[in-house]
């Protein structure tokens, strides 16, 4: 896979060292987005919910749209219930799973969500990617009790952070 700058990319100019976006090989990714999200929140248990999310910009119409997420949570709430990452509020792919470890402590407990998601349909322009919950059984649950653990709940965490990295591929 190769990553080049949406600022290096220029169109059929032969003079010109950048790279040509119409000849970019399959797999290559002409944009990268990061959403970083570093504040401890508590979340609610609901049928289908974001936790947090950001705007990336898609750029050509042939391309699609992969991303990655690393999400960390505080406090053991249910076992299963739907994770994964959504474009505009309905385009959900539940590419993320997770699976607790320790004590299962509604307190102490840490859970790392990760994934990854890929996305065809959408078109040129701005749009919104976030992480959350969807049950296929439409009854209210969440992944933990607090985004972003903290020393707030256990004191040894320094402050995390979670993380969408979004990728348009040609």
């Amino acid at each position: 896979m190769s990553i080049v700058k949406i600022d290096q990319i220029m169109r059929k100019d032969i003079n010109n060292p950048f790279v040509d976006i119409d000849n970019l090989q399959n797999g290559g990714v002409i944009s990268l987005t990061v959403i970083r999200n570093s504040t401890r929140i508590a979340i609610s248990t609901a049928t289908q919910a974001v936790a947090f999310s950001g705007t990336f910009k898609k750029f050509k119409a042939n391309t699609t749209i992969r991303s990655t997420c690393t999400v960390f949570g505080d406090g053991y709430y249910d076992g299963n219930c739907g994770v994964g990452m959504v474009i505009n509020g309905s385009l959900w792919d539940h590419g993320c799973a997770y699976q607790y470890d320790g004590s299962w402590s509604a307190t102490l407990q840490t859970t790392v969500i990760t994934g990854s998601s890929i996305w065809s349909n959408i078109g040129i322009g701005t749009h919104t990617i976030g992480f959350g919950w969807r049950p296929a059984n439409a009854v209210a649950s969440k992944p933990f009790n607090y985004i972003n653990p903290s020393s707030s709940t256990e004191s040894r965490n320094q402050q995390m952070s979670s993380t969408i990295f979004v990728y348009e591929v040609v």
